[in-house]
């Protein structure tokens, strides 16, 4: 049998080796490419739910300030998560990534916290990316109908009707 001081050194140099080999190949950053909704190609496999809206690798759902109404192509609501990397590398992955999954940039602003709004269909979609203090960043996308005035939102609805044959009744006098 081997000795056991032998066999503790053998297992240190193999877990030293592959420690090793894991810091020298690791990506500063992770990869931003696109989640694809199948479960067993995912980190989080939740974002599946909403195949239309581009979610970096590595990213997780914040359930907690998550509000989602409907499914699939036509949910609206608020989808929060947090991203690894830098504001500026998710921003650029949003910009690049959405016309993708058929969304139109209305328009953008790169800052502190940037803010992306984009239209497909009859919906629109507000990105915000904000650093976080310990690194990486918060994300919110935000999707709701699209407004506009209708046909009749710039008639007058505050007119009552006045109906000149109508007589007035009188309150009894006590």
């Amino acid at each position: 049998m081997f000795d056991t001081n032998i066999t503790l050194r053998l297992l240190a140099l193999v877990c030293g080796i592959a420690f090793i080999q894991a810091a020298c190949t690791q990506e500063r950053y992770p990869s931003y490419s696109e989640q694809t909704s199948n479960p067993t190609t995912t980190k989080n496999s939740s974002f599946s739910l909403f195949p239309d809206i581009i979610v970096p690798a590595g990213a997780t759902m914040d359930v907690d300030r998550s509000l989602v109404l409907g499914g699939r192509d036509e949910w609206i609501g608020r989808l929060s998560m947090d991203v690894k990397g830098e504001p500026s590398q998710v921003y650029d992955f949003f910009i690049s990534k959405m016309p993708i999954k058929r969304w139109q940039e209305i328009t953008t602003v790169r800052s502190e916290i940037s803010v992306l709004t984009y239209s497909r269909d009859e919906r629109i979609a507000i990105i915000q990316i904000k650093r976080k203090t310990l690194g990486g960043c918060k994300v919110d996308v935000t999707v709701s109908p699209k407004g506009g005035p209708t046909r009749n939102s710039f008639q007058r609805t505050s007119e009552m009707p006045v109906d000149p044959k109508r007589t007035i009744e009188r309150a009894p006098a006590n």
